[in-house]
């Protein structure tokens, strides 16, 4: 929300009214449509894409999925939730608690794998290299 002192600038340019004008041959001033002018602006060489939020930036490529990048992450990420399993869920038996957080942990291998292929995959897509 903006502050009184930011709305009182906003307002402030809308008070006046601004009239674009040209001078003819003969030294009068012509009145010129805005809309005339934009139209005489030049159009970017380049033309800009884009994306979901309206302005594209080139971004990062995503690597390439590999088991062993999915077993270094899912290994660090599987061992946090293997620690929260274990230490936190005290409801279960100490068996169970161990048993879930082992498979919680394999379990975080496979899954970053896929995340990164489909993440891959995605990017192949928008760029055109994968039909």
């Amino acid at each position: 929300m903006p502050t009184r002192k930011q709305r009182r600038r906003r307002e402030k340019g809308f008070r006046h009214e601004y009239g674009f004008v040209t001078y003819d041959e003969d030294g009068n001033e012509v009145e010129v449509d805005s809309s005339a002018l934009r139209a005489e602006k030049q159009k970017p060489d380049k033309p800009k894409a884009k994306s979901s939020s309206g302005v594209r930036h080139p971004g990062r490529v995503p690597p390439v999925p590999s088991w062993r990048r999915s077993l270094r992450r899912g290994g660090i990420w599987g061992g946090v939730m293997f620690v929260v399993v274990v230490f936190f869920f005290k409801s279960t038996p100490v068996a169970g608690r161990i048993a879930i957080g082992l498979l919680y942990a394999v379990a975080f291998v496979p899954l970053t794998y896929w995340i990164d292929r489909v993440a891959y995959r995605s990017y192949l897509k928008r760029s055109g290299k994968l039909q």
